[in-house]
């Protein structure tokens, strides 16, 4: 019955659980019976004491007919196999074989956040990281540079997921940790990598000098990625349209990141870049072009036409993430400012439903500021 340690639970699932059984008019005692379980379970259940397992979250799905809407609100986390579970109770034994176990863990969880957002991953993601850091503590140093390579992929990720879920104590501390042990380990990729994060955070606290700043020493690393300075370059050229820099100098930095995207597409992408294609750098110039279209109706259009394309192309595991949300709220915007009210009212209302599946909290602060902004009324 108890859920595994890795085993993360959707916020959403007792209220929705309990609203389920309702509809259906049942009974706590009904659907105890039906699911083959004790009434106080459902009630535990309901209201939030006891958390589900898998098993437990499918057979209550089928018992109330909810077409899978229960057990998508419980996933396993990634597992990396016996070889990581082992060395997170014996530090002292890591060995390159469980650093992979971790990168590979790594990965899933990425992939997950896609899905499901970052509100759901981040508890277990705080969980994973304890233990890679008393596995630094404790690992001999001939195996260390690559239980820090890891350690800062880890920390990068979740410096990510407190961005994208609006906790900045979170993002700045693993991103802090992380630039630390990217350094130690010579990774020039996630160097860059953190520092632009370290950008995109800057640019949540409205500090854009250090955006801008953060963004170009990402970009101007010869050694990192095409990729990634691509990326970097896009994020420097939308802080410059933020703080009103000439519609010039704007488009001269577009134009930098648009040919190292270009070139970006012959060159292999490290684990945690995956992101990077055509339809994520067209959203990213997209959003460029929407700033510079507060000042220019053709710049809006061209803003119109690139998020479109992009949030378009976006990969179908990740139509349900909340920067594709955020993305979203973009186009929207391009809309609106278009004259186009009913595409921003309909792109919003898939952005707000997004916001809601996911819980995250910016995402909704973003959709609420655009609705505003627009004079728009969006079904909540």
């Amino acid at each position: 019955m108890p859920p595994r340690a890795h085993t993360i639970v959707d916020p959403r699932f007792p209220a929705e659980l309990a609203r389920l059984r309702r509809d259906r008019g049942l009974s706590l005692r009904q659907l105890a019976a039906a699911a083959n379980y004790g009434k106080s379970v459902i009630h535990q259940l309901e209201t939030g004491q006891t958390r589900p397992a898998v098993d437990v979250a499918a057979r209550l799905d089928a018992a109330l007919d909810a077409g899978g809407i229960l057990a998508g609100l419980v996933v396993d986390a990634p597992d990396g196999g016996d070889r990581a579970a082992y060395v997170a109770t014996h530090p002292r034994r890591v060995d390159l074989a469980a650093v992979r176990a971790f990168g590979d863990v790594l990965a899933g969880y990425r992939r997950l956040e896609d899905s499901i957002g970052a509100a759901a991953v981040l508890p277990s993601v705080r969980a994973q990281l304890d233990t890679i850091v008393s596995l630094l503590r404790e690992a001999d140093h001939r195996v260390r540079p690559g239980v820090v390579d890891v350690a800062a992929q880890w920390a990068q990720f979740a410096g990510w997921l407190g961005i994208a879920h609006g906790d900045d104590r979170t993002a700045r501390a693993w991103l802090d940790h992380g630039l630390q042990w990217s350094t130690e380990a010579g990774n020039a990729d996630l160097t860059a990598t953190v520092l632009s994060f370290q950008g995109h955070r800057a640019e949540g606290r409205g500090d854009l000098p250090e955006m801008i700043g953060l963004s170009r020493s990402a970009r101007c690393d010869p050694n990192a990625n095409t990729a990634l300075r691509a990326y970097s370059a896009g994020q420097e050229a939308r802080g410059l349209a933020m703080a009103g820099a000439s519609p010039a100098e704007v488009r001269h930095m577009l134009k930098r990141a648009a040919d190292l995207a270009i070139e970006a597409a012959e060159t292999p992408l490290p684990a945690w870049g995956y992101w990077y294609t055509p339809a994520f750098y067209a959203v990213q110039q997209g959003i460029v072009w929407r700033h510079l279209g507060d000042r220019d109706a053709r710049a809006n259009d061209r803003a119109v036409e690139l998020l479109t394309a992009g949030t378009a192309g976006v990969d179908e595991a990740a139509e349900g993430a909340d920067w594709h949300g955020r993305h979203l709220v973009h186009l929207a915007v391009a809309h609106g400012r278009a004259g186009d009210s009913g595409s921003a009212r309909q792109v919003l209302e898939r952005a707000r439903s997004i916001a809601v599946a996911t819980a995250s909290r910016r995402l909704a602060e973003q959709v609420d500021a655009a609705v505003r902004d627009l004079g728009l009324s969006v079904t909540p």
